[in-house]
């Protein structure tokens, strides 16, 4: 062997002894950190934070709707604030109309109860033409009532206003006003369950109404029939069905 070749041995194993000796530092010392960085492979300890507890929620029953002041008063109290929220000539005027829904209701149902031919088509077409002019009347009642409850809606709502605006003065009216709030009230949820019944009222007058209809269409002959459709094509033509 030549002093080249052998001079060229004996390099390379101090360089491989090198090579052996880096790696066993590197396993003792553990992972490398970069500059500027965790090492590789390292996760840094965070402490685990606390979870705020949310406070329970009160459980309860919801809000329920605003009591009914009608309810408990007597037939002359609740005559009496009809009297004075509608007037005494428009509240006689219900009373009557409401009257006449009740008694032709009852007309009808009893006519119903008995036979139909062609030759009654005359007597219940004038039933009938009777019962739907009672109907519009009715109606057009009841849109007054509706009337004077928003108005006492509108009248409430201004006196909530007024109490605050003399709260801010010091309240020395107030406990005179809020009188004059729960009387309003009273007024409002009277007229309100007056107008509910009336409504009903003359929902079963139209029913009835319309049962009518369909037996002179069904039972009164070429007359009924002819009848029948006619009024049935006015009543698409109000709809906007044709």
């Amino acid at each position: 062997m030549t002093c080249l070749s052998l001079l060229v041995l004996i390099g390379i194993c101090v360089a491989l002894a090198a090579w052996v000796n880096r790696g066993n530092q590197r396993s003792v010392q553990g992972p490398t950190r970069p500059r500027g960085g965790p090492a590789v492979g390292y996760q840094p300890h965070r402490p685990a934070t606390k979870q705020r507890s949310k406070p329970a929620r009160k459980s309860g029953p919801p809000a329920g709707p605003a009591p009914n002041r009608a309810v408990g008063l007597s037939k002359a109290q609740t005559q009496a604030v009809l009297k004075r929220a509608l007037g005494a000539a428009r509240e006689a005027e219900q009373q009557r109309l409401r009257a006449l829904v009740l008694e032709q209701e009852r007309r009808i149902a009893a006519r119903l109860r008995q036979g139909q031919g062609a030759l009654d088509f005359a007597e219940l077409r004038a039933l009938h033409e009777k019962s739907w002019q009672t109907a519009d009347l009715a109606k057009a009642s009841l849109d007054g009532a509706r009337s004077t409850e928003q108005a006492i809606s509108e009248t409430i709502r201004a006196t909530h206003r007024a109490i605050e605006t003399e709260q801010a003065r010091g309240g020395r009216g107030v406990p005179a006003m809020r009188q004059a709030l729960d009387a309003l009230h009273v007024d409002r949820d009277v007229v309100r369950t007056y107008r509910d019944r009336y409504r009903q009222d003359l929902d079963r007058l139209n029913q009835e109404t319309g049962r009518l209809r369909d037996s002179i269409g069904a039972n009164c002959g070429e007359q009924g029939r002819r009848w029948y459709q006619t009024r049935m094509e006015r009543k698409a033509r109000r709809e906007g069905r044709l």
